[in-house]
């Protein structure tokens, strides 16, 4: 899908061609921005959690890392194939596959997948910030 066409703000482009006309559609559905700028600070306190965290390795937290910084505030998630993250990453898609599944099996993020469509990953705080 061409860049440029301007979206209402409850549609989402399809397809891998989104682009930033597509997400000031979206941001426009937020509330005032609470949402938003809370997500950015969890994504902060998530990012410096794995830094600090024994036993993630050095491939989980930069595959974690690049994912993080993918994600937008209102949709507070980003969605890519895993040959997609390995290509733009540089890395094999094993090397991704592996790092995901080890960020899932520490409980810092959630996947979702649907048949035919690029996964969904989520950032996941393994405790609470009171």
């Amino acid at each position: 899908m061409p860049c440029g066409k301007k979206y209402d703000k409850w549609q989402m482009p399809s397809g891998k061609n989104n682009c930033h006309v597509a997400q000031e559609g979206m941001l426009k559905r937020n509330d005032s921005g609470e949402a938003a700028a809370a997500f950015y600070d969890k994504r902060r306190k998530w990012l410096d959690f794995t830094c600090e965290m024994s036993g993630l390795s050095d491939r989980a937290f930069r595959v974690g890392h690049w994912l993080a910084k993918k994600m937008n505030g209102d949709d507070q998630c980003c969605w890519y194939t895993q040959p997609q993250i390995a290509k733009l990453m540089g890395k094999s898609q094993d090397y991704v596959i592996r790092a995901v599944a080890e960020l899932v099996d520490a409980g810092v993020m959630i996947v979702v997948k649907d048949h035919r469509k690029p996964n969904r990953y989520y950032i996941r705080l393994p405790f609470d910030f009171g």
